[in-house]
Order: C-alpha cells, then sequence, then structure tokens
C-alpha cells in the first residue's frame, strides 16, 4: 500500500489543478468571455510539470469535460454542440497535449540528469553508471557480512534513454500536426518542420540562411505579448498559450496559437526554446461566418412581429429577439441566464409552468392566455413552444414564439358585449321558447312566437323530426350532431344555425340550451331560439364593406404609386429636352461658334422645343379625357391619305434606324367621319411607338383594310414585345412596362392610354397582341365607317381651321398692320415683338392692362394681341374693359396668346371677348398667321 500511494499522488494531483482552474473559471466567466480555457491550460502544465505526461492527458481530458459540460451551449449536456464551441474544444485538446508532451520531454531529461547521484567518476573523470547487487548476513540486528555484484551499464542507459527521447519528440514534429519551431531569444530560428514553414509561407533554402526570425514575422502590436511570455519562460520553464499573428511573407496576417517551453533548467540562463503554433486561419474564417450568420439570424428575429426567444432545459434564458426585450423593458443581457420565472413574475410563470413542463418532455404546446405582470398590466398572448432535441433525443431546450393579442382580445370582447347587449335586446322581441324530450327529440312545448318568426303552426312543431327535417340543409348534419354531443358532456351549451321558415326565407338562429339531468342522463332539454338573422345580415354587410374598403385602399396605394413613377418620369422627360436647350442657349450667348455648329445648336433647341410642346400636349389631352371635355370636331376624312402623311413624318426616324417600313391600304376604304387632327394623333402614336421599340434592322408592317361595315388599322413591328402579364395595362394611364432609371426608351406612358380613349370616342375599339418579350407585338385599331357628329362651335372651327392651316404661298404680309402686345414679362414682349416686326408690323408693348387701355386710345391698333395671366389686372379684365369702349376701338380683333392651355381656359377666353385663344409656345409662323386671319389679310 505504501507503494501505490505516490503513484497515485500526480493523478490527483492533476485533479486537483482541474478543480482549481474549474473554479476560478466560474467565478471569472463573465471577465474571461469569449475564451474560457485560459487556466485549463494552466492546469494541463502543472498537472505535466509535477507528474509528467501520462497525469498531462488525464488533465486535458477531466478539462475537455469539464469545459463542454459547464461552459459550452447547451449546458450540463455532452454533445449537440455549436459550431463555434466544437472549434474551441477542438483547438484545446491539441494544443493541451502538445504542452504535456514537451513538459513531459523536459521532465523525462530532468530524470535522467539525477542518475548522478548513482554513479561514480573513473580517474579520468569518465561518468560510470552502476547496478549493484547485494547479498548480506545479520546476526542479532547486526549486517556482519556481506557480497555484491556491480555492472556497469553507462552505454546502455544513454542509449536507450536518448534514443527513446528523440523518437518521441521526432514523432510529434514530423506528424506536423501543429507547427514546431526551435529558436532562442535574440530572434533566430534554427528549425521549424513542414507545417510552421507552410504557415508564414518561407522554404527550407530561407530557413538555412537565417532569413526566417521572429522578429520579422511577429506583427509590431503582439510583441509586448511575446516579451511577456518569454519572460515567464525565463521564470517557469513553460509559458501559456495565447493568440496572437504572425506576417507571413507575403505580408498577410495569420491568426495563430502560440506556445513555448524551455527544455533544461536553470530558466534564467536558457537562451534556446521550443515553440508550438496552431494556425487558427480556418477557425477565424468560420467564425466569422457563424458570426455574420447570427447577424443575420438576429436582424431577421428582431424584424419580425413576433417575440422569440430560446430557453435551454435549465428553464434559463439563452437568447432574446429584440422585441421580447421591449415587450419586457429588460435589456438582453440582463435577461440572458436568468431563469423564466425572474423575467416573467411568479404570478405569471405558475399559469405558463404546466406548459413549459410539457414541451420539456418533448411535446410541440400552443396555447392563448392572458398574463397577469408585476407591473399590474394584463397581457393576452398567443403562445408556442418547439422543443429542441439532441442527437440523443434528450431534449435541450425550446424556442418561444409569442405574439401578443391584447389588442384583438379587447377588440373581440369589445365585439361580444356588444353582440351581447344585441342579444339580450333581441330577446324580448323575437325569442322562441321551448321544451323537448331528450330521449325520443320531439318538442313537448313551442312559443307562440314561432308562427311571426318562422311562420309555422304551433301543431307542426310537435310532429316526429319536425326540427331536424327544416334545418339548413348545409347546417344539418352538424347540428344534430353537435346538439347529441353536448347534451351527452355538458349542463348548458349555445350554438347558431338556419333554419327554413314556412315561406323559403332562411332565418338565422342563435339556440340556448339547459340540459335537465336524470339518474339514465339527460331527460329534458330546454331553450331559446333567438331571431338573428338581422345581426348576420349586417355581420356580412361589414364584411363585404370591409372587403370593399381594402380593395379602394389598395387600389388608391396602387394608383398613388403610379402617380409618383409618373411625376418622376415627367420630371425626367421634362429636364432632358430642357438641358438640351439651357445648354445650347448658354453656349451660343458666351461663344461665337461656325456657321455649322450654331445650325445644328438651333436645330437641336428647335428640336427640343418640340419635344417639350409634346410632352405638354400629352399631359394636357389626359387632364381633358380625365375630366370629360376632350371633344371632336368630326368631318369626312380619308383614312388612307392621312396615314401616307404620318409614314412620311416617321420615315426619317426609320431610315436612322434601318428599318422597314411596309405599308398595305385596301382600296374599298374609302372616307369616314372622324376629327383628323385626333386620328393623326391616334396613327402617329402607335407608328412613333413601333419605330422606338424595334431595334435596328426590324420590320414596321401598317396595313389598313374594310371588314364588313367597318375599318381596320394595323402596325405590327418585329421590336422587344410585351410580357404576358403587362399586356392587360398597356393601355393605361401612367403604366409603363418598364418605369426604372434604366429603362432604355423614354416617354410618359400616356400615348397608348391617349390613343384609347380617342378610338374609343370614335366609337371604335383598340387592343393589344404580342407572343411575349423579343417577339413584336400588333396594335389593332378598329373604327366604323361613320361616327356621330360632335356639333362644335364657329369660334372652336375657327380655332381648329387655323391651328392645323399651314401658309403655303410664303409668309404672311402684316405691312401697315398696327398691333399691340401686352404681357408682363419681358423676355414674351420683345419675342412677339420682334416676330411681327419680322412680318413688317408695326408693333407697341405693353407689359399691364392699364398702359394697354392708354395705348389703345392714341395708337389705335388693328389687332391686340394679349397674356392672361398678369399682375394686379388680368387679360380677361382687359379684354371686358376693351369691349365697353365706344366706337371702333370697343370692335378691336384680340387674340389670347397664354400658357393657360385647358379646355376650360379656351371657353372662358371666348366668353370674356377675345377672338382667338392660342396657347403657349406659339411657332412664329402661326403668330403671323393668326394676325393677319383677324386683320382680315387671309
Amino acid at each position: 500500500m505504501k507503494g501505490i500511494r505516490p503513484l497515485l499522488v500526480p493523478y490527483a494531483v492533476a485533479a486537483l489543478a482541474v478543480g482549481g482552474a474549474f473554479i476560478l473559471t466560474l467565478l471569472l466567466q463573465s471577465r474571461m468571455m469569449p475564451t474560457l480555457c485560459q487556466l485549463f491550460f494552466a492546469a494541463v502544465a502543472v498537472s505535466t510539470w509535477y507528474g509528467g505526461m501520462q497525469p498531462g492527458l488525464l488533465a486535458t481530458a477531466l478539462s475537455t469535460l469539464a469545459m463542454g459540460y459547464f461552459f459550452t451551449q447547451p449546458v450540463y449536456l455532452l454533445g449537440n454542440f455549436a459550431l463555434h464551441n466544437i472549434l474551441q474544444l477542438g483547438t484545446f485538446v491539441p494544443v493541451a497535449i502538445l504542452i504535456s508532451s514537451l513538459t513531459g520531454l523536459r521532465t523525462l531529461k530532468q530524470r535522467f540528469d539525477k542518475i548522478d547521484a548513482y554513479h561514480e567518476i573513473d580517474k579520468h573523470g569518465n561518468s560510470q553508471y552502476l547496478v549493484n547487487n547485494l547479498v548480506g548476513s545479520v546476526e542479532n540486528g547486526v549486517l556482519v557480512r556481506g557480497w555484491g555484484t556491480q555492472h556497469d551499464m553507462t552505454e546502455r542507459q544513454c542509449e536507450d534513454t536518448t534514443r527513446e527521447s528523440d523518437k518521441l519528440f521526432r514523432r510529434l514534429v514530423e506528424s506536423n500536426i501543429f507547427g514546431v519551431a526551435l529558436g532562442d531569444f535574440s530572434g533566430g530560428v534554427h528549425y521549424a518542420n513542414d507545417y510552421f514553414l507552410n504557415m508564414v509561407g518561407y522554404t527550407r533554402e530561407e530557413l538555412a540562411k537565417g532569413k526566417l526570425r521572429w522578429d520579422a514575422i511577429t506583427a509590431p502590436e503582439y510583441r509586448h505579448l511575446d516579451a511577456q511570455r518569454l519572460e515567464e519562460l525565463s521564470k517557469q520553464g513553460v509559458g501559456t498559450p495565447f493568440e496572437k499573428e504572425y506576417i507571413h511573407k507575403d505580408g498577410s496576417r495569420v491568426p495563430i496559437l502560440i506556445g513555448g517551453a524551455l527544455l533544461q533548467e536553470p530558466y534564467d540562463t536558457q537562451q534556446e526554446m521550443i515553440v508550438f503554433s496552431l494556425d487558427l486561419s480556418e477557425r477565424k474564417r468560420m467564425e466569422e461566418a457563424l458570426r455574420q450568420r447570427e447577424e443575420q439570424l438576429r436582424l431577421i428575429t428582431d424584424a419580425v412581429p413576433v417575440l422569440i426567444s430560446y430557453v435551454d432545459a435549465e428553464q434559463r434564458y439563452r437568447f432574446n429577439n429584440k422585441r421580447y426585450e421591449e415587450w419586457h423593458g429588460i435589456p438582453a443581457s440582463e435577461i440572458y441566464g436568468k431563469h423564466i420565472k425572474e423575467v416573467v413574475g411568479e404570478s405569471a410563470y405558475e399559469s405558463i409552468r404546466r406548459y413549459v413542463e410539457a414541451v420539456l418532455t418533448g411535446e410541440q404546446v400552443s396555447y392563448e392566455t392572458n398574463l397577469d405582470y408585476e407591473d399590474g398590466v394584463t397581457r393576452y398572448v398567443n403562445v408556442s413552444y418547439v422543443p429542441q432535441f439532441s442527437q440523443g433525443g434528450e431534449v435541450v431546450g425550446f424556442v418561444a414564439l409569442i405574439s401578443d393579442i391584447s389588442e384583438r382580445k379587447l377588440s373581440e370582447a369589445a365585439l361580444k358585449d356588444s353582440e351581447e347587449r344585441f342579444r339580450k335586446l333581441a330577446e324580448k322581441v323575437r325569442v322562441i321558447p321551448w321544451e323537448a324530450d331528450a330521449t325520443t327529440g320531439n318538442f313537448t312545448y313551442v312559443g307562440p312566437q314561432t308562427v311571426e318568426i318562422l311562420g309555422y303552426p304551433l301543431l307542426d312543431w310537435y310532429t316526429d323530426n319536425f326540427w331536424a327535417d327544416h334545418i339548413h340543409p348545409e347546417d344539418r348534419e352538424w347540428t344534430i350532431k353537435h346538439c347529441i354531443e353536448c347534451s351527452l358532456s355538458l349542463e348548458n351549451y349555445e350554438f347558431e344555425y338556419r333554419m327554413l321558415a314556412a315561406d323559403g326565407r332562411v332565418v338565422w338562429l342563435y339556440d340556448i340550451v339547459n340540459v335537465v339531468r336524470g339518474e339514465d342522463g339527460p331527460q329534458i332539454l330546454r331553450g331559446f331560439m333567438i331571431d338573428i338573422s338581422d345581426r348576420k345580415h349586417a355581420e356580412q354587410e361589414r364584411e363585404q364593406l370591409l372587403a370593399r374598403e381594402q380593395a379602394s385602399r389598395e387600389s388608391a396605394e396602387a394608383a398613388n404609386r403610379m402617380k409618383d413613377e409618373f411625376l418622376a418620369t415627367l420630371s425626367h422627360e421634362l429636364r432632358t429636352p430642357l438641358n438640351a436647350m439651357l445648354g445650347w442657349t448658354q453656349l451660343l450667348r458666351s461663344r461665337k461658334f461656325d456657321e455649322e455648329t450654331t445650325a445644328r445648336a438651333l436645330e437641336t433647341i428647335d428640336r427640343n422645343t418640340k419635344s417639350l410642346t409634346t410632352l405638354i400636349d400629352d399631359v394636357l389631352d389626359v387632364s381633358r379625357i380625365i375630366t370629360g371635355k376632350l371633344q371632336l370636331d368630326v368631318r369626312p376624312v380619308k383614312l388612307a391619305s392621312l396615314i401616307k402623311v404620318s409614314i412620311d413624318t416617321i420615315i426619317p426616324g426609320a431610315d436612322a434606324k434601318e428599318l422597314c417600313i411596309e405599308y398595305f391600304s385596301d382600296p374599298c376604304v374609302g372616307v369616314i367621319l372622324g376629327d383628323a387632327n385626333r386620328l393623326q394623333q391616334i396613327v402617329w402614336n402607335l407608328l412613333s411607338n413601333a419605330v422606338k421599340f424595334t431595334p435596328k434592322g426590324g420590320t414596321v408592317d401598317v396595313r389598313l383594310e374594310s371588314i364588313n361595315s367597318r375599318v381596320e388599322f394595323q402596325v405590327r413591328d418585329t421590336g422587344v414585345g410585351i410580357a404576358p402579364e403587362f399586356l392587360p395595362y398597356v393601355f393605361e394611364r401612367f403604366r409603363q412596362a418598364d418605369s426604372s432609371s434604366t429603362r432604355s426608351h423614354g416617354g410618359l406612358g400616356l400615348g397608348l392610354a391617349i390613343v384609347r380613349h380617342l378610338v374609343e370616342l370614335h366609337g371604335g375599339t383598340v387592343r393589344a397582341e404580342s407572343p411575349g418579350i423579343g417577339q413584336g407585338s400588333t396594335f389593332i385599331v378598329n373604327l366604323p365607317m361613320k361616327v356621330g357628329a360632335t356639333k362644335t362651335s364657329e369660334r372652336e372651327q375657327l380655332l381648329s381651321t387655323l391651328g392645323g392651316k399651314e401658309v403655303q404661298d410664303g409668309l404672311p404680309n402684316l405691312g401697315g398692320l398696327r398691333v399691340l402686345v401686352v404681357d408682363d414679362e419681358p423676355d414674351a414682349r420683345q419675342l412677339l415683338s420682334t416676330v411681327l416686326l419680322q412680318h413688317k408690323a408695326q408693333v407697341i408693348a405693353v407689359s399691364s392692362a392699364r398702359e394697354a387701355l392708354v395705348a389703345l386710345q392714341k395708337f389705335q391698333p388693328d389687332v391686340l394681341v394679349s397674356d392672361i395671366g398678369m399682375p394686379q389686372e388680368d387679360g380677361y379684365s382687359l379684354i371686358r374693359k376693351v369691349r365697353a369702349l365706344p366706337g371702333e376701338s370697343g370692335r378691336t380683333p384680340a387674340v389670347a396668346l397664354t400658357a393657360y392651355a385647358r379646355a376650360e381656359d379656351r371657353t372662358q377666353a371666348l366668353n370674356a371677348g377675345f377672338q382667338l385663344h392660342v396657347p403657349k409656345p406659339v411657332n412664329p409662323t402661326e403668330l403671323a398667321t393668326v394676325v393677319a386671319n383677324l386683320a382680315g389679310r387671309i
């Protein structure tokens, strides 16, 4: 027994060292997070130092069990570890074994050196190791003689010890499980295994040439840690492992776990050391990936409108999302690790305790309850518990999903109270009391109210199966089954169902039943049938109203989105031509260009001006469509000629894209009744769309045919096509298949909407066809040969004629005409004056209505050109005062030239006294033509 005790002491020391590390880690856990293995490394080193490699391995095993069971989630359970915990334990075990191996080698060497106590020095100074065998004779307790032998074991002892030591060391190093390097305190590295060299990127040739040095591969921010470990080595011979970074040969950083040891004593004079290291790059990458995944999970859980928490098998919180923290008003750091009872309070805990215990047995639980919290607030919640199982099938925790339904419950309670009040009121008016035999199901009494409510005579109720036969067919089966089951198990119950009245009406009844029991079960059923038809109808109307309101809200939201998209597109489409116009205008004002550049600049400004005019016209057309003020000037129109003119106009754009335009016109198509300008707008919109959306080298096919008593006009292209899901919306206002900022084609998305409305005003139809994206599209307009004529006033006909008139025989001659121009904008006055002067008119321009009245008396103009919107006194007031003047001054022809371009603005101007209403911007030639027309020159 005396020999056994010394053998057990090193193992006892190992157990005590691990126990001490466990207690200290438990006390300092919050400060040592996230790495908890430092003290266990120390326990392994102490155990190996005291007892050798085998106690060190025992300490390694005990430390691994302690960390895995007490400090790794889920705690108190071995297995089913998270990935980062597996990485931490996987790193600890090989490093601890390495510490045991290196410290064991050092201890073995020390023991070998202590053989000096059993050796002799010969006359030449050499050590000899001897083994003595002695036999003695003892008499009366005294040695009286002895015999012995002596064997020289010097060479054998040294060789065996050295061979075993080298073999063990070489096996550890060449295994390349970890990096091993030998060096000195001055920074030199004499040896490194392949693992170490690959880790830092050096070759053996570079190692042999001395290019690999500690200071060259150590980042500056870690040198103070190296100094601390060197000091520890000098004192204890073993350095506690720590994490740092090596500098790879290519300049990158390599995260490592490093430790060191000195193999000889005394340590304070020893300069040679052995360093071991583990490459943590993969672990760091996995930890980063895990961290990102946890952040993503946290983001997801924080975003959902549900309280989410994870509770372990000890009923302690291990995770809570943000809503859970806000609900309880406690930060996650304070909730983590606490028992459920500590967070929700004892009262609430007792109400949910049975559900928690059920889920910890492996059962998935869902329930609704109201919880009374310590702050006095009652919350209604819908709760689901989902258990988590280990690989062994044991419950290690559960996820709690909690929805706060307090508002819903309060709403339901309020609705229930309202319904209860309604029911009590209805009982006084439309209630049928009744009594029935529970064994036969036949009525023994029915109140007289049944005649008024259901229309059946009282005697009919006492026949067999009368009640069951008159239940609504859809409710009959479940109602009878429900009554039988409830009568067998409940004292009171209630339900709603439908009955058929004598006149065929469906009557909703709310039945309240009381069961009178005898020794053999239910004997008598008593109750009240309450007519709740009005309430049911109200509920149905309410549901329909809610459905309509939701549909209206969704429609309004969609319209609002389309409006925002349209305004953004409108802003873009307006700014694009304005940018070119403003840019060229500023360049022409600040620099002098050659004639070709100046002509190109003016052509660009003119083209973009027309583009702006078209955009504004489209917007105004849509406004007229929405307000129902768009009217047609119906006249006989030769559609074939109109289409040919439109094709001729679009040819230059088509030629620029190398498009082939094919046109077929049926000779049978003659003259139709319609608005020539609006019909040309339809044709132009469809043709320009086809050219715009057809890629280079494509084809546009235009056909005009007579089908029965109608005219069909088709535009087919080989362009980008229309997606099937967008095809139903292609003619809607503000709709564009691509409204993003990266779209390939411009426009406001109004052209096709205007086309549809104009076609419908002509009594026709328009439709779009497309096989899909990239397969072209076809637009088909179908018009009647005749449409009903819309009456137009003489003024409207005059304006329409002038609006589309082109001067064929040179420019209008205004020589000798006196024109009075009234506009508060200096630029507008200058432009109008310049245009009229170019046509040899005499012009006086004034800035207000007051100045115009003075000039009218002195100048006596032949024509008055006036703006509408002016400060202090507008154009409407001016023309009224002019018309009130006596003599020829009061009859001066006048044209309203204004930016107010709506149909109602035109009507108001004509009614005020103007002969014509011309919207800005106006073409100079058109202005001269208008003035000449009013003066009788045309």
